[in-house]
């Protein structure tokens, strides 16, 4: 634990408004601890329509004025969601800007766990820009499996957190908090907190440090969460949006 609060500027790097769920108490820890926090969302959540982006944006700066962060270090690069795959060597060029005028010394994000394929994108475009400036690097975990199977907020198999923390009742209240505020999203935490993953969810929050470089061309489980029964989206689309960046970074 002492690892990962030693640094002194953070950036956490989201896919969408609501993912700061699984670190929103790391999140709080670490202003508390008078350290610099910027919170980046890559897309604004409009997968159902571009009406949806400022009204996500408004619950993720609600849910970042609960946990304490400075609203002028709230971030949204607004890539539309249905084309962020489409968009890796555009997202990689921003986010690489983005950092240099963040300048962190930890970077937080999606671990690569095939539950959502934005949320692998977001990983992979992350941590190579963590690599290429030498950055520390966390992942968290959100979730992985097919949707009736679905595990929340714990690594993939073969995979060990190197930091833990047990949530207080004052941060089981701020979860409670940040969850409130996205109203839109409220079926959706009715998934998480009915699952058989309610009780970790509820009691820890848990970060892997990525000490070598992510092997993304290798998918992360068997079968991968996206790939289920109806889904138009394969492994193979996932590598090909990657692989036009591989020899770019």
């Amino acid at each position: 634990m002492n690892k990962f609060f030693k640094h002194s500027r953070y950036l956490f790097v989201f896919a969408h408004p609501d993912d700061e769920i699984y670190s929103c108490a790391f999140i709080q820890q670490l202003i508390q601890k008078d350290k610099e926090v910027h919170v980046l969302y890559v897309t604004s959540g409009n997968y159902r329509g571009e009406e949806q982006g400022p009204v996500r944006e408004a619950e993720a700066l609600s849910s970042m004025e609960v946990v304490g962060a400075e609203k002028e270090k709230i971030h949204f690069l607004r890539i539309p969601e249905r084309q962020l795959m489409n968009k890796v060597k555009e997202l990689t060029k921003i986010l690489a800007k983005a950092t240099e005028k963040i300048s962190p010394d930890c970077i937080i994000t999606h671990d690569f766990e095939g539950g959502h394929n934005g949320h692998d994108a977001v990983s992979f475009i992350t941590s190579k820009t963590a690599l290429k400036y030498d950055i520390a690097l966390y992942v968290f975990p959100a979730y992985h499996d097919w949707p009736e199977k679905r595990l929340w907020n714990q690594f993939v198999p073969g995979r060990k957190e190197t930091d833990t923390l047990l949530l207080t009742n004052e941060m089981k209240s701020l979860q409670d908090q940040v969850i409130k505020c996205h109203q839109t999203q409220e079926s959706f935490f009715q998934l998480v907190t009915e699952s058989g993953s309610a009780k970790l969810f509820r009691n820890r929050e848990v970060l892997r440090a990525i000490e070598e470089p992510i092997d993304y061309f290798q998918p992360p489980t068997t079968p991968v969460g996206y790939e289920y029964p109806g889904s138009s989206i394969t492994f193979e689309d996932f590598k090909k949006s990657i692989n036009t960046e591989s020899e770019m970074i």
